[in-house]
């Protein structure tokens, strides 16, 4: 069994390619875990190995990595289609699992670990929609639940910067279905819409390719409905200058400019309005738009979602905490990106 440490979880990673190097880093910085073990197939060829896992155990199969038995949870960052098989192994081996999104490629995929949670009172699964565990998501859900913003009338997301060209060397950016940012990055915001004002029943999508002649999209704008009766719009683009989008309006990732003061998604309400992640409430006594609007800031401390991301994995590893994000709730947010992006298609 896992050595659960009240004061560090002892981590293991599954995949080494771009994902699996930023949770490293993250978990470097991290003061609740470190990284003792990573697995991947690459190990032991000519592939030189990154910094960031020189200190670190290796393994070319992460079945060896699991046999150790002292770790407390394992990150899965190898490629999407493995997220369930490798969920599954860290489970029968004892062990938490952080998975990196989506979970799966689909329901079907997704139904053994599915299954498998719902059974096993024993089998601890957090899905890594990291925004949700930054304090701006949180403020801005207390608002929503204590009513201060009235009845969710629309809301309106925005994720736009310019990927670099060097970002698409990668093949599958640029020609495999979900290479394109809607299921690279506006997942992401739907799953926080989702999170924030509540499930989503319908969804219509357009997009372009236009800025760089790819075979997945580079622009895209989603229309949303609610459960609640709220609309919602959502927009983004991979190809387009903007500090409108969550990793520069917020503090949580070094390796992207941070713009403070940008808001990337409108919330309003009967009674009131919020832009996240800076937090300017807005309000009115008795809802007039003859009136003027009153303005306040919620003040938000500690912003750094992958940290706190970490930490509370720690805790499920722990059996001190029950996942925010689990893989039916993640499932969700990728069926909702799924069926905008098969809506293109046909």
């Amino acid at each position: 069994m896992a050595r659960q440490d009240a004061q560090r979880c002892r981590v293991g990673l599954i995949g080494a390619g771009t994902f699996g190097l930023r949770h490293s880093r993250f978990i470097a910085r991290s003061d609740r875990a470190g990284l003792v073990a990573v697995a991947d197939p690459t190990f032991g060829s000519d592939r030189p190995v990154p910094d960031e896992l020189r200190e670190v155990a290796r393994y070319a199969d992460h079945r060896e990595m699991l046999a150790r038995g002292d770790l407390d949870g394992v990150i899965v960052a190898s490629p999407s289609e493995m997220h369930v098989a490798h969920a599954l192994d860290c489970l029968d081996a004892g062990v938490a699992v952080l998975v990196e999104k989506p979970v799966a490629v689909d329901r079907e995929q997704a139904r053994p670990l599915l299954d498998r949670v719902a059974e096993d009172p024993r089998a601890r699964v957090l899905v890594g929609h990291h925004r949700r565990h930054h304090p701006a998501v949180a403020a801005a859900r207390s608002l929503i639940e204590e009513g201060r913003l009235g009845e969710i009338r629309a809301v309106a997301a925005v994720w736009a910067t310019h990927k670099t060209d060097a970002y698409f060397e990668i093949e599958w950016r640029r020609r495999r279905p979900g290479g394109g940012m809607l299921l690279i990055n506006l997942i992401h915001e739907v799953d926080l819409l989702r999170h924030l004002v509540g499930e989503i029943t319908s969804v219509q999508a357009i997009a372009s390719n236009k800025a760089r002649g790819l075979e997945v999209e580079d622009t895209a704008g989603l229309a949303l409905r609610f459960e609640n009766g709220a609309i919602g719009t959502l927009v983004g683009s991979d190809s387009a200058v903007s500090p409108w989008g969550w990793d520069q309006a917020t503090d949580d990732d070094p390796a992207f400019p941070y713009h403070p003061g940008q808001p990337c998604l409108l919330i309003a309400g009967s009674r009131g309005s919020v832009s996240v992640p800076d937090m300017t409430v807005f309000t009115q006594p008795e809802p007039s738009w003859l009136e003027p609007v009153a303005q306040s800031r919620v003040p938000v401390q500690g912003a750094d979602a992958f940290a706190r991301q970490l930490a509370h994995f720690a805790d499920v590893a722990a059996g001190r905490a029950r996942p925010l994000v689990t893989a039916e709730d993640a499932l969700r947010s990728f069926e909702v990106v799924r069926t905008a992006a098969q809506s293109l298609a046909g």
